[in-house]
């Protein structure tokens, strides 16, 4: 009722995007170093946030299932600020990682797999990150 301009047609009969993007943080942080969990989380939070707005107010190519190019990009750039952000305060993680963190994340969230990507983006990105 009061956050119906903020869920999707789907989303009134299953479980939302929020919820995924819970339970996927919360796997995550039983799995990988404090590090690891806060820049993959980071980077979903961020980046699909920066990705929705853009992709839905910017005139853009469509990549898979809605996604668009612009929102993409958007996703990839704010990941690498959010990173670098995250590298400048607390030197925990190399940027190299981040960056290639950055660029899993926007890569799993543009592709057309079969769940919700706020469920597995944080926990493949934690993984591909966990083993650089």
């Amino acid at each position: 009722m009061f956050f119906g301009s903020f869920i999707r047609r789907h989303e009134l009969t299953q479980l939302n995007g929020a919820t995924y993007l819970l339970i996927g943080c919360t796997i995550t942080s039983l799995l990988f170093r404090k590090e690891i969990v806060i820049a993959a989380c980071l980077f979903v939070i961020v980046g699909d946030t920066v990705a929705t707005i853009i992709g839905q107010n910017v005139k853009s190519p469509k990549l898979f299932k809605g996604k668009t190019l612009m929102g993409s990009v958007g996703f990839l750039i704010a990941c690498c600020i959010a990173g670098l952000v995250f590298h400048y305060f607390t030197r925990f993680m190399p940027i190299s990682m981040i960056l290639v963190g950055a660029l899993v994340a926007t890569t799993l969230e543009a592709l057309p797999l079969p769940f919700d990507d706020n469920f597995y983006v944080p926990i493949m990105t934690g993984l591909i990150m966990s083993l650089l």
